[in-house]
């Protein structure tokens, strides 16, 4: 701020008693919504001229947030407009941190007091503002340009040849901004023939669902595409968790995932990308800890087995409780060499320890393996 404050000093001195060369009908400065996601909020700021030019010196646009919901950092101000034109940077994005409101605060101004043009029927967008919500929990809040007066003002533009500071008139803050779904896990590793995606919401708002998007790293183009879609919990404070297998991966490699998480409303927000290396060895005959673990006896619970088959086999999954006692047959089938998953739904069982038994017979040579696991059941 320090470097700001002695350049629109400057500034006031040399257009002090210079006279207009045009009548200055002021300019509206106005934040708008951007995008929302898992780890940021970001809004941008818009300069309109009133006139059908404003030929500007300087500029600068402080925001106030609430600081009991978010934080800011040296990576709070980007895509500065004047930056194009090599205009000296004098953004202060934590100024204030701390105290109530928090301000972040963008500035750009001419290096040799010339001026650049905006102009009315191209807006600029003068910066983008990020900030980072401290709370996993989706929500909504206010977003206000701060202290736009002659007295404490961090939110002005000088325009060239006028005298003195010039303040914005009219000006349109942000209401109610949304921020949606908080992921807090989102992971992609392989499993046998397939990828497992796993992730983790700590609450959701109005959340239709996830659509499930894979990219192929080694294609030429790169593209996006739909692999499946998964239903949210709507609205929901408690944490969700959710699975999804990708079987339709095309050969070796490395691939790309993303959820393009939906509100009932229609509103889009992306996740960042996971990345796997996939790989279609031959597979070992092995047995996966179940997801989740423990699982709950509330209802509609239910837990998901994992197992791969090396050649093809005849397969009985069981569970058993402590005593020895067999509660449940999870799958039997006889099956190609493969991965595959099955569930479990505990019901009618009471909570405790059990165990999982998979037994596969050869089908070629009769040779038989065991592999055990533990499973919680949890009241």
């Amino acid at each position: 701020m320090k470097t700001l404050t002695r350049t629109i000093a400057l500034l006031a001195l040399l257009t002090c008693g210079q006279t207009a060369v045009a009548q200055l009908n002021g300019a509206k400065i106005e934040l708008f919504p951007i995008s929302g996601g898992a780890s940021e909020v970001r809004f941008g700021a818009k300069m309109t001229p009133v006139a059908t030019v404003l030929n500007i010196e300087a500029v600068s646009v402080a925001v106030a947030y609430d600081i009991s919901l978010f934080t800011a950092d040296a990576n709070s101000v980007q895509n500065k407009h004047f930056a194009q034109h090599s205009w000296m940077d004098a953004s202060s994005p934590e100024f204030q941190t701390g105290t109530a409101p928090g301000i972040c605060v963008y500035g750009e101004y001419h290096p040799n007091f010339g001026s650049q043009a905006v102009f009315r029927g191209a807006p600029a967008t003068l910066c983008e503002f990020v900030l980072y919500p401290k709370s996993s929990n989706p929500g909504t809040a206010d977003f206000t340009i701060y202290a736009n007066n002659p007295t404490t003002a961090l939110t002005y533009y000088f325009v060239y040849q006028v005298s003195g500071q010039q303040n914005f008139d009219p000006v349109v803050n942000i209401t109610g901004m949304y921020y949606p779904v908080e992921l807090s896990a989102f992971t992609a590793t392989q499993q046998g023939a397939s990828v497992a995606l796993l992730w983790t919401t700590q609450g959701e708002d109005g959340n239709f669902g996830f659509h499930i998007e894979r990219r192929d790293l080694t294609a030429a183009d790169g593209a996006w595409t739909a692999i499946g879609f998964t239903e949210g919990a709507g609205d929901t404070k408690i944490e969700q968790q959710y699975l999804f297998f990708d079987w339709s991966l095309p050969h070796d490699g490395m691939y790309a995932y993303r959820l393009k998480q939906e509100d009932f409303d229609g509103r889009l927000h992306f996740s960042d990308e996971v990345l796997v290396r996939y790989s279609g060895n031959p597979l070992q005959f092995a047995l996966r800890q179940n997801y989740p673990n423990p699982v709950s006896l509330s209802a509609g619970s239910e837990t998901t087995i994992g197992y791969d088959l090396g050649e093809r086999s005849r397969v009985r999954l069981t569970v058993h409780n402590l005593l020895g006692q067999q509660v449940a047959v999870i799958a039997e089938h006889e099956l190609d060499a493969g991965s595959y998953s099955a569930s479990w739904r505990p019901s009618g069982v009471p909570a405790g320890m059990y165990t999982v038994t998979l037994a596969a017979e050869s089908a070629e040579s009769g040779r038989a393996e065991l592999r055990h696991m533990r499973l919680q059941v949890l009241r």
